[in-house]
């Protein structure tokens, strides 16, 4: 089973993502890899909580952090832990490159779902990447 968390800035992403992941042509590989989406709030996560924890969380959960806006801000930031905190046995980051294109662009958000559908496939691959790009 792949568990995404979904960052509490992309909630309705999110839910735009599950929604096609749902459809027809998706539906069997999604449940070949058996993809579970989750919000901060259905885990007992603050949605102000800062990027080290939301990573750590991530970490030693499992879980692939769904984003897309976190940056190298400060030394608590989600690029500056991965940088400081990453293994080659870390879960990777899927970061939504134009996270507003996905409700612009059906054939987008499509190439996003085959993307991350590819990564979770093929999760061995993407440990310790840090951050995937999507699409």
């Amino acid at each position: 089973m792949a568990t995404l968390l979904i960052d509490a800035t992309i909630d309705g992403h999110g839910e735009l993502i599950a929604r096609r992941l749902g459809a027809d042509y998706w539906r069997e590989m999604r449940d070949h890899v058996g993809i579970q989406l989750l919000h901060f709030e259905q885990i007992g996560l603050d949605r102000a909580a800062k990027d080290d924890v939301v990573w750590r969380l991530c970490q030693e959960r499992e879980f692939y952090l769904l984003t897309d806006n976190r940056n190298h801000e400060s030394e608590d930031s989600l690029e500056a832990t991965i940088r400081r905190e990453g293994t080659p046995q870390t879960v990777p980051v899927f970061t939504l490159g134009n996270a507003d294109r996905l409700y612009q662009s059906a054939t987008y958000l499509d190439k996003g779902v085959e993307k991350l559908l590819d990564c979770l496939l093929d999760e061995v691959s993407y440990r310790g990447a840090g951050r995937v790009f999507l699409p």
